[in-house]
């Protein structure tokens, strides 16, 4: 056991090491993020920082592995994302076209999908789906994951908090063995959120919140097939992410507007102008997912079985959604 907290320790220091140099890196090149009028920030900031997370999430995944932790084929669905830190870069230094990224997206879910099968097929409400339509639905989950991760990486430290409160909860829950893809995850972002924290001097950018996201989506996948529980569960903790960027999407929609607009109506977004801070908001987001949605998943997980799984994430992240709305996430920009 010493040897996974010695793994995790070096992934922070690489995390703390390889963030730093990406701010040197981003100065030299002048990759700023300069503000403009959907910014959240004031001042120019060094962007990309997120490569520190992509490099200590590579070491830790090789370490992992090596130790046996984690399956080669679990290992390399798990690299699939580097495509995507890939493209992710390129779009922070010159901006892509959104069907370029989504197609490497797809690639590269299409790909962890490969290696991680067989996959156990979803049951919904009682309804066991089709194995067709279950890999659909999971290749639509990773891609909106991968996405969704993004658009929420808005505000100094709420990324890299949501990742950190999604590692732990797996871990209090399960155990930091059969959680080390996730932890590993949450001590690369904790060692980039001591640059990112209020007021950031890096932001993660495309290559890391993108990365951020199909890691998550895939290490879910990789905890339902070692707990056997539902993937729903292990969503849990990512539901304060989940739903605020879902019900935003589908209230855009509904108004008719273009879904790839920028614009900054998430409820994340407009509570930050609220308070006039990002650190309430982030520290709030953190403390909802470990707080109210991990409990919420350390109950079903080992007490209960009342309710299904997609029951308990719905009723347990229907206040969440009432606050969205009531804040005019999707409306007020």
């Amino acid at each position: 056991m010493s040897s996974i907290y010695f793994l995790l320790f070096a992934v922070f220091v690489v995390a703390v090491l390889a963030t730093r140099a990406s701010i040197a890196w981003a100065h030299h090149r002048n990759i700023l993020d300069e503000p403009n009028h959907r910014s959240s920030h004031s001042r120019p900031t060094p962007r990309g920082g997120g490569i520190g997370v992509v490099t200590a999430c590579i070491v830790g995944v090789t370490g992992a592995t090596t130790m046996g932790l984690l399956s080669p084929s679990t290992a390399g669905a798990l690299a699939c994302g580097l495509p995507i830190a890939v493209i992710g870069y390129i779009d922070d230094r010159h901006s892509l076209s959104a069907h370029s990224r989504l197609l490497v997206q797809v690639a590269s879910a299409v790909g962890a999908l490969w290696l991680l099968s067989p996959l156990p097929t979803l049951a919904l409400f009682g309804f066991t789906l089709p194995a067709g339509l279950t890999l659909t639905l999971y290749l639509i989950g990773i891609v909106w994951m991968t996405n969704l991760y993004n658009f929420m990486d808005g505000i100094d430290g709420i990324a890299a908090a949501q990742a950190i409160a999604i590692g732990l909860c797996w871990a209090i829950v399960a155990g930091p063995a059969a959680a080390v893809a996730g932890m590993v995850l949450a001590l690369a972002a904790a060692g980039f959120l001591v640059y990112n924290r209020p007021p950031a001097k890096v932001f993660m950018g495309d290559v890391g919140s993108a990365f951020c996201g199909f890691f998550i989506a895939v290490a879910a996948l990789q905890m339902q097939q070692t707990t056997q529980e539902s993937l729903i569960l292990w969503l849990l903790p990512a539901a304060p992410f989940i739903l605020d960027a879902t019900v935003t999407l589908l209230v855009r929609l509904m108004r008719k507007q273009r879904p790839n607009e920028a614009h900054r109506s998430h409820a994340y977004q407009i509570l930050s102008r609220k308070v006039r801070a990002h650190g309430p908001v982030s520290l709030g987001y953190f403390l909802i997912a470990t707080f109210w949605f991990g409990p919420v998943l350390w109950w079903r997980f080992g007490h209960s079985d009342t309710l299904s799984p997609e029951a308990l994430f719905l009723l347990a992240g229907l206040p969440f959604v009432a606050v969205g709305l009531a804040l005019g996430a999707g409306r007020n920009n």
